[in-house]
């Protein structure tokens, strides 16, 4: 089952202890989570899945956090977090408007992505880029 926009600091950090990705504070997460549109995937009452469009309301989104427990990766859960996003994203929008939807695919997800109609920008930047800032 789907459900948008209740993700919790909980879900979240639950489902980013089974992937082993680094977890931000929870008042950063928190601050985070209310700047984003979410969508989570719950099997038998368990967030198992997650994903969030962080967007400025206006014409950017970046598609962050896509993220699925080991034991239910394969099973189209992805697929539908993703279009949940898109169509979230696609509904805010009036007649003639666009967004430009961002996203940095982790290592071998590229052809993932392809199948939504994202394309490599190769022709706008040479490589996506990131750091991790701490204080």
């Amino acid at each position: 089952m789907i459900e948008e926009n209740t993700l919790t600091y909980n879900e979240y950090v639950d489902i980013i202890n089974t992937i082993g990705w680094k977890c931000p504070s929870k008042r950063l997460l928190e601050k985070g989570l209310k700047s984003s549109l979410t969508v989570k995937y719950i099997d038998n009452g368990q967030t198992v899945g997650m994903a969030r469009l962080i967007t400025d309301y206006g014409y950017m989104g970046l598609i962050a956090d896509v993220m699925v427990k080991p034991e239910y990766q394969g099973k189209g859960i992805g697929k539908k977090l993703i279009s949940n996003l898109i169509s979230q994203a696609s509904n805010s929008l009036e007649e003639g408007e666009q967004m430009m939807i961002q996203l940095l695919a982790a290592t071998g997800k590229v052809d993932f992505y392809k199948k939504f109609g994202f394309k490599e920008k190769k022709e706008v930047v040479d490589a996506g880029m990131y750091m991790w800032l701490k204080k």
